[in-house]
């Protein structure tokens, strides 16, 4: 079976990439018949179709229980280690989906000696001087798993001495999801401690791995590596990845810095069927051609946050966790975020079945768990979509008597035949370690009922991410969104909005365009400051 997921695309992306192998990796696979055999198999032929891709890469095969397995504490089937001699990297479970490229980059990390991370990140690293154990707990279709993982297994590449790594798939390992209640991911721990639900800016995972605990602000770099830039962009969905590119097309040097995922909402959305000339693609396809076409002009800082933003006589300085950056002009495109229920027990049981993302969280449920997903708008149909082909059993809980969804959207859900709780809102959610049940309330009679539940999935919309805006004290509305013109100027000179953050028409294609517009706008206000002469009087 794990043969036939092995094709030739994925045999010649993987000798493409091993092409950069310097030393020789040692891999070895450890698995124990009876337990996980499925996911035995595909680890076994992933590591065999690697080493069939690179003659750098040597493979070993071993049994629970034997010498080799003692003297490496293995105790998991399947469990890979990379460079074993070198380095402490464990996977725990098949590297499959998403983790896959992760692999892939920590096999090629190990042979160079080369990370992922920032020269900042290499010094924070640099100032360890206790042993750390980091656990990253990850699913195959949790987009943000392999960002996470690099800076885990970076640390333990960087500081061998001392950090070591482990990547843990949550579903063939449920029993240390459920101890660890990592059923949402990435989910993140240093020893027993979690230091972050979900992925990290690069900075706060270092800090974080310092500290042994989480983090809630990082220092600086300082101002003596100030680089200067025409453009800033800040977040790399399709707004961010398109103004880059028209930035750069108009002759404006340009960078991006995105906190968390490249793509946005797209990258964890399983198809986008409403995109000009890519119907049926998946989110996650569409962003890597995005970015793969924005990065031949542009640079993305992935997993680098933007700290301070001041207004400055000769433009904008910009405080990140890699330094500091100056711009005549900004471009704001960061989004939003999902918004919350803001029901009893949501925040208590959030990672612990309660879930912003289906893509990343949904595999965990896939045996046939009853799952409720609470919204009626595209997004609440297309997760309700994508955890019925899983498996799941799935219930809509929507607060209105008719769905606002596409009607696409909507005959798949009936023709499926998933139940919905019209009329109904979510008052508490409840278990003790983890979601056992819902307490539902129907908005017109105000009855209440409990609905048995492993999980509940929101999508009820988004809130702007605006900390940034606020910082600028540019003018927002009254949802929070930023304001703009129809040529996406901002209440501030030099400061331009695209996509989700302008509230609006949430749809990949505006973004795009509005990304297009921030450009150009941004190009020909350098050129001829219109607000000078406003002020002239001309």
């Amino acid at each position: 079976m794990g043969k036939e997921l092995i094709t030739e695309d994925i045999k010649t992306a993987l000798r493409e990439a091993f092409k950069e192998l310097k030393d020789d990796v040692l891999i070895e696979v450890y698995t124990k018949i009876g337990v996980n055999d499925m996911f035995n198999d595909l680890a076994g032929d992933l590591i065999e179709a690697m080493a069939d891709a690179s003659d750098k890469i040597k493979i070993k095969l071993y049994k629970l229980g034997d010498e080799n397995a003692e003297k490496r504490d293995i105790r998991r089937s399947p469990t890979i280690l990379i460079a074993p001699d070198k380095y402490s990297i464990r996977y725990t479970g098949a590297p499959l989906g998403e983790e896959g490229r992760s692999l892939v980059l920590s096999i090629i990390m190990a042979s160079t000696g080369q990370t992922l991370v920032s020269p900042d990140t290499k010094k924070r690293f640099q100032r360890l001087k206790e042993k750390r154990h980091v656990r990253v707990f990850v699913s195959p279709t949790c987009p943000y798993c392999p960002q996470q993982v690099m800076y885990a297994v970076s640390a333990a590449i960087e500081r061998k001495d001392l950090v070591s790594a482990e990547v843990i798939e949550i579903y063939e390992n449920k029993d240390l999801a459920e101890k660890y209640s990592a059923m949402s991911v990435p989910r993140t721990f240093v020893g027993e401690t979690l230091i972050a639900h979900g992925l990290q800016p690069e900075e706060y995972f270092a800090e974080s791995l310092m500290e042994g605990k989480p983090v809630e602000h990082v220092m600086p770099s300082g101002r003596e590596e100030l680089r200067d830039y025409d453009v800033i962009i800040i977040g790399a969905g399709p707004a961010g990845l398109t103004a880059a590119l028209y930035a750069e097309r108009s002759g404006l040097k340009s960078i991006i810095f995105e906190r968390a995922n490249v793509g946005g909402q797209i990258a964890i959305t399983p198809v986008v069927d409403n995109y000009p000339g890519l119907a049926g693609i998946a989110g996650k396809t569409l962003v890597e051609l995005m970015a793969k076409q924005t990065m031949n002009y542009s640079s993305i800082l992935q997993g680098v946050s933007v700290s301070d933003i001041k207004k400055k006589d000769s433009g904008f300085e910009i405080t990140t966790g890699s330094g500091m950056y100056s711009a005549k002009a900004i471009v704001i495109a960061t989004g939003a975020g999902s918004r919350k229920l803001n029901a009893a027990g949501e925040d208590r049981l959030a990672g612990r079945g309660v879930s912003y993302c289906a893509t990343c969280d949904g595999y965990l449920f896939k045996d046939g768990k009853n799952v409720i997903v609470v919204g009626g708008g595209n997004s609440a149909l297309t997760d309700a979509l994508y955890l019925d082909s899983l498996g799941a059993h799935v219930t809509i809980v929507h607060r209105r008597d008719a769905f606002r969804a596409e009607d696409r959207l909507q005959q798949s859900v009936f023709q499926r035949n998933i139940p919905v709780l019209w009329n109904t809102s979510v008052k508490e959610i409840i278990g003790n370690r983890v979601v056992e049940k819902v307490e539902a309330e129907d908005t017109k009679t105000r009855k209440t009922n409990i609905v048995k539940a492993d999980a509940v999935f929101v999508a009820i919309g988004y809130e702007p991410n605006n900390d940034i805006a606020e910082k600028l004290g540019l003018k927002i509305d009254e949802e929070g969104y930023v304001k703009i013109d129809d040529k996406m100027r901002t209440s501030m000179p030099l400061v331009y909005a695209a996509g989700d953050i302008t509230g609006g028409v949430k749809q990949i294609v505006t973004a795009v365009s509005q990304g297009a517009v921030a450009a150009l706008t941004a190009f020909e206000d350098i050129a001829n400051p219109y607000w000078k002469k406003q002020a002239g009087g001309s």
